[in-house]
């Protein structure tokens, strides 16, 4: 990497590592925090890795510095490996517009800023493609074992992985069938399954509830076409990549003669098959956006080699252009005061904080209560701003969650049982946004007392909190 993209990625870097302190914490960060202070082979929703990498990073603090660490190390590693693959497919000036492309994109915007399992999913496809490169294409074989090691470690990171997996798979179908004559190749194709073995493990026990539900969650049962489901679901992933950057892509790809060019179907393979598929299943059932973001790893690069051929140095100018004032306005004090939906997004996260003196004058003795009662895993951030990870009672089971599978495990409260149903926990307290939740589960106990109904306006949203105390 040249000395100029070295001093840029670790100013990146640092300013995503310190900045990353002063934004609060989305709902879903605090749940994979709370999976962290719970560490198991697996979990309902995701694989593990994102849990194991905010253990590693709080080992001796919670600060939101550190539980975010690992994704802006991640995107810089990623960035990195990107660089590096990108040279080897293609040359060092590809390499450069690559890696520009890949920092600026807006979903790498918010990866280096909120922990999920989508950022190690990341890093370890583009390992897997680049490890995948070097074993294929240059017949290193000491790269298939890496092949194998970084393939499980995707699949530990989120389900799509299996995705890039496949199409490696059609790749070495296509132009090296050689391949199956080496044994490195079925080393490769044995250690993904054991590096993954933890997950199917954890499925076993639980009669394969996660990948049941991943299933379910992502294809419909009926194919019946829901024209406003694909259209926001394909116009999202222009803004996600970047909205300077997708559409300019397919322009290239179609204007290439040499788009099948083998070198390209390396790349084309992962990006169009990924984005075609979750595509086609969004047009019967809703797809959450980033499911796709996988694709855009081998798009980088692509986009970067097109961008040299075609001279669009412009083109990544205005995208880094955009892409800076979106991280000024989003990860600086600069933005929530200057516009409002850039106000209304950061209203989101961190909700309870906003209620931090009004807490503070309740004088809430948390450690006295047996239970605290939240709405559902987004009330995790409740659990976060106390610091507490155990001793957590969801109200709602309208979404299924880990949170199901503890209380079984912890309290011996079965998991598909409404809590209104169970025997008296004792002294707890609920902190949640439904009151008709709190009244729900009033005939478990001897006394309700509403300690507090908080409510505040953030940007345009209304936010509130009941502070209701359970007795026998």
């Amino acid at each position: 990497m040249k000395t100029r993209e070295r001093v840029v990625l670790l100013f990146y870097t640092f300013f995503n590592i310190i900045s990353n302190q002063y934004i609060k914490l989305y709902s879903d960060e605090a749940y994979y925090w709370v999976w962290s202070k719970k560490l198991d082979f697996s979990y309902f929703d995701h694989p593990p890795m994102v849990a194991y990498l905010i253990k590693l990073t709080t080992l001796f603090s919670d600060e939101p510095i550190f539980l975010r660490l690992s994704a802006a190390l991640l995107v810089s590693f990623t960035a990195y490996l990107l660089y590096a693959l990108a040279k080897r497919i293609f040359d060092e000036k590809s390499a450069v517009y690559t890696f520009y492309i890949f920092i600026s994109s807006v979903f790498i915007i918010a990866a280096s800023t909120i922990i999920a399992p989508d950022i190690p999913m990341m890093f370890f496809w583009t390992l897997t493609l680049y490890s995948a490169y070097r074993y294929i294409e240059e017949d290193n074989k000491k790269f298939a074992l890496l092949l194998g090691i970084s393939g499980g470690a995707l699949l530990l990171s989120k389900y799509p992985g299996v995705l890039v997996l496949f199409t490696i798979l059609v790749y070495i179908i296509i132009y090296r069938r050689d391949l199956f004559k080496d044994k490195y190749l079925y080393i490769a194709m044995a250690l993904v399954p054991v590096v993954f073995s933890p997950v199917l493990y954890w499925n076993y026990i639980y009669d394969f509830i996660s990948f049941t539900f991943q299933i379910n969650h992502g294809v419909a049962k009926e194919k019946i076409f829901l024209p406003k489901e694909f259209f926001s679901f394909v116009g999202v992933q222009f803004a996600l990549f970047h909205p300077f950057y997708l559409l300019p892509l397919f322009y290239f790809i179609f204007k290439d003669r040499e788009r099948f060019s083998r070198k390209k179907v390396f790349l084309l393979l992962p990006f169009l098959f990924v984005f075609v598929f979750f595509s086609y299943h969004a047009a019967f059932k809703h797809a959450n956006a980033q499911w796709a973001a996988g694709a855009y790893v081998s798009a980088s690069i692509l986009l970067g080699h097109y961008m040299v051929v075609y001279n669009a140095r412009k083109l990544l100018i205005a995208g880094l252009s955009l892409s800076a004032l979106l991280i000024v306005l989003i990860k600086t004090p600069i933005g929530p005061y200057t516009l409002k939906p850039v106000e209304n997004l950061l209203s989101r996260l961190g909700r309870i904080d906003n209620f931090s003196p009004e807490i503070q004058a309740l004088d809430l003795d948390i450690e006295s209560y047996d239970y605290i009662l939240i709405d559902d895993y987004h009330g995790c951030e409740v659990a976060y701003y106390f610091r507490k990870h155990n001793n957590l009672l969801v109200l709602n089971n309208a979404r299924f969650s880990s949170f199901n599978i503890w209380r079984q495990d912890e309290a011996g409260i079965d998991m598909m049982s409404p809590l209104k149903s169970i025997p008296k926990l004792g002294k707890c307290i609920y902190i949640g946004k439904s009151l008709a939740h709190a009244n729900e589960i009033a005939s478990l106990f001897g006394n309700q007392k509403v300690l507090a109904h908080k409510k505040k306006k953030a940007g345009k949203r209304n936010l509130e909190y009941y502070f209701v105390e359970y007795t026998n």
